[in-house]
């Protein structure tokens, strides 16, 4: 198993912190939350009958999204109120920048997707769409609005993996197996619960734009599935 994300210490406030706010938002949204980890991409994935010319689409669109959600990421780093809140978002992004862009190209191999292929592929319009809401947000938003939807973005990933992983899914083919291990709590548990502890604890009078941030984050995450799963036209 790859660990592309750091091991923080999952014995810090964050970690033991009560959910409020996210619960309360779990709840608000429940379809948006349910659509968004037991899509059918997903349930395929874990059952090994996920056609791999949808996760070959995946997947390359995975890797356009990813520069987005670096570019968010960094500019997270400078918007932090202090350098304790902006490092776990640098060592998210060194791993985003090093182990998982490793990961990536090791896959594309994996997957007999040649560099010229990769390299020239093009964002469809849901990933555009998703990209360009992060990092218009990590501009414009709030601190807590930007965890908000990184929140959604790594939460999401880390239910799905921790539900496949204690199921016991084990798909036949190996890509398929490392990509539900390295989303789960091992990896990304401290990370989520980080941001947990940054929504969870945001002023009252940001509660409206981090609903906003979260649920529009979670229709995008639905999108990006549909986008993988059934395919859809460039613009």
């Amino acid at each position: 198993m790859l660990d592309c994300f750091p091991e923080f210490d999952l014995n810090s406030k964050g970690a033991d912190l009560q959910l409020a706010r996210t619960e309360t938002l779990k709840a608000e949204y429940a379809d948006l939350w349910a659509r968004a980890t037991r899509h059918p991409f997903i349930e395929e994935l874990g059952d090994g009958t996920l056609p791999i010319e949808k996760f070959r689409r995946y997947f390359l669109q995975d890797y356009v999204f990813v520069n987005d959600l670096a570019r968010m990421s960094g500019i997270a780093i400078a918007r932090a109120p202090d350098l304790a809140s902006a490092r776990p978002v640098h060592e998210f992004l060194a791993n985003l920048m090093g182990a998982e862009d490793a990961l990536f190209l090791r896959a594309f191999a994996d997957l007999d997707i040649p560099e010229s292929t990769f390299r020239a592929v093009k964002p469809l319009p849901t990933t555009a769409a998703f990209g360009d809401f992060l990092v218009r947000l990590a501009y414009e938003g709030a601190w807590e609005e930007i965890c908000a939807a990184m929140l959604v973005t790594e939460g999401v990933y880390l239910d799905w993996g921790e539900r496949l992983n204690s199921e016991g899914a084990r798909p036949e083919n190996p890509f398929y197996r490392e990509w539900i291990e390295i989303h789960t709590a091992a990896i990304l548990g401290a990370f989520v619960a980080f941001l947990t502890d940054v929504v969870d604890g945001a002023p009252e009078g940001l509660s409206a734009g981090i609903a906003r941030a979260f649920e529009k984050a979670l229709v995008y995450e639905v999108g990006f599935w549909d986008m993988a799963y059934q395919g859809e036209p460039a613009e």
